[in-house]
């Protein structure tokens, strides 16, 4: 234990550097994935890296094996970021497509309907796992037991990690490409376009 506390400032050290150089590696790979990607697939690479590293995470502690800990931590946020600038792009193709089936552009309910389920997510995890705490006989300011100790590490490494492997799967069947979504546009630029002619002949 003395050996670890006393080598903690070099650990802190190598994990700052392990965090700038995957900064400086998602800035200049991230282009090249959703060019490589079609700009949209890149969206299940990057939550299945989420997942596996953050079930990686189970099996390391940040007391007993420190660098694997934050490494695989660094990792998992790198990809955490990736997904999230995916995401964030697949959220527009939405609200075209949406347009493009029915008719109607509705941007407003795309979006709060994504924050909402945000929210709606958040809160359920939260407590259920104050529930699943509290069922295991979690005491606040007190050691805790083994059940309890369990369902920590599970609750930010194995399971949030299957979801995101889930996440992923369901994303590889996301088949709306750059290529794609340009002629879905076009066609609506283009039944935009007829219907003002139509207006201005009725007038």
């Amino acid at each position: 234990m003395q050996g670890i506390e006393s080598s903690t400032p070099l650990i802190k050290r190598f994990i700052s550097l392990i965090y700038n150089d995957i900064y400086t590696t998602y800035r200049f790979c991230f282009p090249l994935v959703f060019k490589w990607t079609a700009n949209k697939g890149g969206a299940a690479i990057f939550a299945f890296g989420t997942g596996v590293t953050m079930i990686a995470l189970y099996f390391f502690s940040p007391n007993a094996s420190p660098v694997p800990f934050y490494l695989f931590a660094a990792l998992s946020q790198f990809f955490f970021s990736g997904f999230n600038t995916a995401i964030y792009t697949i959220i527009p193709d939405c609200v075209e497509y949406g347009e493009w089936v029915t008719g109607v552009r509705n941007d407003g309910f795309q979006y709060a309907f994504i924050s909402l389920g945000n929210k709606i997510g958040m809160a359920l995890g939260i407590s259920l796992l104050a529930q699943a705490l509290e069922a295991a006989g979690y005491v606040s300011n007190a050691a805790q037991n083994e059940t309890v100790l369990s369902i920590m590490r599970h609750a930010f490494s194995t399971i949030p990690g299957i979801l995101w492997v889930a996440t992923a799967a369901a994303l590889f069947f996301y088949k709306l490409n750059k290529r794609t979504y340009n002629r879905i546009v076009e066609v609506i630029r283009h039944r935009a376009a007829k219907k003002r002619g139509l207006r201005s002949i009725a007038k």
